[in-house]
Parts: C-alpha cells; structure tokens; sequence
C-alpha cells in the first residue's frame, strides 16, 4: 500500500520527462507475458509458458522456465499500434493484441500523451512456478522508464 503511495506521489510531483517506474503481481506478469512472447532472447520453451500465462491455460513448466527476465529495450504505443524494440528488431503488434499491449502498459503505470505511450529499459522477472502455484497475481515484477 505504501509503495502505491509513493509511485502515486513521484508521478504527481513529476511533470514532463522520464522516470522510472516499477509494478508487482497480475499487472506485471501480463505486461511480462506481452512482451516475453515476442522476445527473441527467450527459448521456444519459455515463450511458450509465457502464452499460456495469457490464455489462462496451465501448462507444463520445464526447468529452465522457471524463473524468466524478460526486457525490452523499447514499447512506444499510439491508439492504432504498438511497436516493441529488441535491440535492432522491432516488433509491431496491431488491433486487439497492441490495444491489449498498450492497456497492460497502462495497468503498470506507464504514462504518456493522450495519442502516445512510451517506455524504455523494460525488464520483467516472473517466477513460473509461483504462478503456476498461485495464479498470475503471484511473483511477477516490472520496472521501465516512463517518457515520449
């Protein structure tokens, strides 16, 4: 409760510009999911867990999927699209999948203009097995950079 407080606060005391931002449970593990599938870094495997994560099935969870970090360097959404940035490739997701993109990015406290949302320096970490267990409000973490 207090560290909703607190990012409340630095976002009502911070005007234009960039600043860092952090989320925990269902919020963070969808926003991991979205982007984990989508993730060149991640094996077949864990794309695969992370999927099912969003479709609500359960799913085998192999060793190495267990804990995941998931990052991505850039998400710049405007209200037709979002584009993901890996590096040098960019993804980019239209209709429904970059609307569902583009509100997860908002559940996590990502802020932008009324037309724009961007973040930088994602990084999620999700405890499969956690969430597994306990369902997507368990063990997910995110922190980007909010700023145009």
């Amino acid at each position: 409760m207090m560290r909703a407080l607190l990012l409340a606060l630095s976002l009502a005391l911070t005007s234009a510009g960039a600043f860092a931002a952090e989320s925990r449970g269902e919020a963070a593990v969808r926003l991991a999911a979205l982007i984990g599938t989508e993730d060149p870094v991640l094996s077949h495997a864990q794309r695969h867990v992370l999927s099912h994560f969003l479709s609500g099935m359960m799913v085998s969870i192999p060793p190495a999927s267990r804990r995941m970090t998931i990052r991505a360097d850039r998400i710049r959404c405007n209200p037709h699209d979002c584009t993901l940035t890996f590096g040098h490739r960019d993804v980019t997701r239209a209709g429904r999948t970059g609307q569902k993109l583009r509100a997860t990015l908002k559940d996590n406290g990502a802020r932008g203009t009324a037309d724009t949302i961007t973040v930088t320096d994602v990084t999620c970490t999700v405890d499969a097995t956690q969430v597994e267990i306990h369902g997507v409000d368990a063990r997910g973490r995110c922190t980007f950079t909010n700023g145009n």
